[in-house]
């Protein structure tokens, strides 16, 4: 039962120079430990003009650092059991290692290296601008990223966050420099605005003395300012990308939706679990896919973050069945609004949420993500606790308002991408 899961006790201490702090113990039978910095540097912060810009310095930041080559960094994290990621959003940017718990503390000097000492080294940069490069190849190519691509910026209008993938275009990853590169780091990797999340590092009376003195170094004066957020469009339209050589069709449908400090979130989340978010669950997965076998996968996605949010449904089928297939992913959506959740329904897919929420806590790894999720949107220390009874208090005509309000079909993109033949007949 979800009354008998206790989450980890997060702790959020003093600021270090504007450094939001965020410990979390590691599970008690875990022998992992995980340690993040998320800095004000996502795709939403590009330069105009040189779009691609913060996923390039990610990157190249995770490449190399301090006195270590790609290739030396690489060993020493495989000597620890460790591992580097890097995670871009529009709203941030994502430093992180994982690996054994008793790799801590050489993990946390590892991530400050990375964060203050990049190399910027010339061949990194050459090997990402060409893997940047394959990735704009494919968002051109596929017919999965293209749809992905072409409903945002059908959606948003220029210059705004979330409009973009974050790769940019080949002109703009052409124009990028070592100086630009570095102006980008230095502008966005700072202590104000920016958070240090840490599990299982062991006492914070040993860690925070730790993060202060391996993080000394950060700009304490930069305060990063958020990017003006033009209104989206707002008009129903349907977007066709013919690429005939494709033998099936994606489809995508969404459009603006609330951030994730709105009241309405918790019904909000609940509507998209219901219509598309919970895997094998949910709606359009038992009707299209189960009942009707018109689809090869569908599902929602939904993003709530700190300026806004987004949602979309998917769906990818035979090319003869995308006319069919987008009516009938339209018309679920549609009865969300119109009639809510069943109440039955509604409970079973409720605690099918509620009851993952244990899963988390198997590793360290699973257990950071959630104390990434409490750092980012400044959510209360006991969040997870109070986190079921949330959901439990939601009742189908808040679900059903809350859908009207962030996942609305009438104001929503279509976008069709793949080779669009005639359609069968019915």
């Amino acid at each position: 039962m979800i009354e008998e899961w206790a989450p980890l006790r997060l702790e959020r201490p003093p600021p270090i120079d504007g450094l939001e702090i965020v410990l979390q113990p590691g599970p008690s039978d875990a022998a992992g430990a995980a340690v993040t910095f998320v800095a004000p540097a996502g795709s939403g912060f590009d330069p105009r003009g040189a779009e691609g810009t913060a996923g390039f310095a990610l990157r190249t930041m995770a490449a190399a650092a301090g006195p270590w080559p790609r290739r030396e960094l690489a060993r020493r994290l495989d000597r620890l059991g460790a591992t580097l990621t890097a995670h871009l959003d529009p709203e941030s940017a994502e430093i992180g290692l994982r690996g054994p718990r008793e790799a801590g503390a050489e993990m946390l000097a590892i991530l400050a290296t990375v964060v203050l000492h990049p190399r910027w080294d010339r061949s990194d940069r050459d090997r990402i601008r060409r893997e940047i490069r394959e990735r704009q190849l494919r968002e051109r190519t596929q017919p999965s990223a293209r749809a992905e691509i072409e409903l945002w910026r059908a959606t948003y209008p220029p210059d705004h966050p979330y409009r973009e993938s974050g790769a940019g275009t080949p002109r703009s990853v052409a124009r990028i420099d070592r100086d630009a590169l570095v102006r980008f780091w230095a502008g966005h990797f700072v202590a104000r605005g920016s958070r240090l999340v840490a599990t299982g590092l062991g006492r914070s009376s040993r860690v925070l003395p730790a993060v202060r003195r391996r993080f000394r170094e950060l700009d304490r004066s930069t305060a990063v300012p958020r990017p003006e957020l033009p209104s989206a469009r707002g008009r129903s339209t349907i977007v066709r990308v013919p690429m005939p050589d494709r033998s099936q069709v994606e489809l995508r449908v969404g459009g603006p939706s609330l951030p994730r400090d709105d009241p309405r979130y918790p019904a909000l989340f609940l509507a998209h679990e219901v219509v598309g978010g919970r895997p094998l669950l949910s709606r359009l997965f038992q009707r299209l896919r189960e009942r009707e076998g018109l689809v090869y996968h569908a599902s929602t996605e939904l993003e709530s973050m700190r300026w806004g949010g987004y949602w979309s449904a998917q769906a990818g089928c035979a090319p003869r069945r995308w006319p069919r297939t987008l009516r009938r992913l339209r018309a679920e959506l549609r009865r969300m609004v119109a009639e809510g959740p069943d109440p039955r329904e509604l409970d079973r897919i409720r605690e099918s949420a509620i009851r993952e929420l244990p899963l988390s806590l198997e590793t360290a790894s699973q257990a950071h993500e959630l104390a990434l999720e409490v750092a980012y949107h400044d959510l209360p220390t006991d969040f997870w606790r109070s986190w079921g009874p949330a959901l439990r208090a939601v009742r189908p005509a808040e679900v059903r308002a809350a859908a009207a309000a962030g996942l609305d079909e009438r104001s929503s993109v279509a976008v069709v991408a793949g080779s669009l033949g005639p359609p069968a007949a019915t």
